[in-house]
């Protein structure tokens, strides 16, 4: 597994409106089963995503050749691209439009059945992260087996922050309640400046990434 796939995984896992929401759904209904629905939704959604990616790849240039192809460069530097706008909406709405409201479906999030809470869980995870693994593992020119198990690493990788905080709560209920609400106001306000951040970090090295293998290639 390359140190890129692992620095992708990381930025994947790090998501505070997922532990946001998570921590709604066990503060309203002190159930952790929709927080746990969620995070295996997410698992999923972040697998499928670099699966396909690492599918598409495979077929578009073939996986016997040792040739880095530039296009996978150019689609890490879309990637960056991409990425990099996303942070700097979250940027600017936290700092110049001063819009640290949270999206209209968080007062849903409460109330929310386990399979609307699995669905959730696939809807929010930055999926253009998840492409950008795949795009790196056809880089690394595997075998079919090793792409596959670096896609569930990868996935596991990325789900790390969304299941660790749900499994401590879930073994230490007494102290549930503090510990949501510490977390609760914490995230509230610092959401978007945590995803402005991180996106602007992985868009720098997306580009940079990209850079290097479209000058390799050539």
């Amino acid at each position: 597994m390359s140190i890129n796939l692992v620095i992708l995984a990381i930025a994947t896992t790090i998501s505070p409106l997922f532990l946001l929401a998570a921590v709604i759904m066990m503060s309203t209904s002190q159930k952790v089963r929709t927080a746990w629905a969620a995070a295996i939704g997410w698992f999923l959604s972040i697998g499928a995503c670099a699966l396909i990616m690492v599918i598409v790849g495979g077929a578009v240039g073939g996986t016997k050749s040792h040739h880095r192809h530039w296009w996978m460069g150019v689609l890490d530097v879309l990637f960056g691209l991409f990425i990099g706008f996303m942070a700097y909406r979250s940027w600017r709405r936290a700092h110049v439009e001063h819009g640290k409201a949270l999206p209209k479906w968080m007062d849903r999030v409460g109330s929310m059945s386990v399979a609307f809470a699995l669905g959730l869980g696939m809807f929010l995870p930055p999926t253009v992260l998840a492409f950008a693994a795949g795009n790196e593992i056809n880089q690394q020119h595997l075998s079919e087996d090793a792409k596959w198990a670096a896609v569930f690493l990868y996935a596991a990788i990325g789900t790390l922050v969304e299941i660790v905080p749900i499994l401590w709560l879930t073994l230490q209920p007494s102290r549930r309640e503090h510990r949501l609400s510490e977390w609760n106001s914490w995230l509230d306000a610092h959401w978007q400046e945590v995803i402005a951040g991180l996106f602007g970090a992985i868009s720098i090295f997306l580009v940079f990434k990209g850079g290097v293998a479209i000058v390799k290639s050539v």
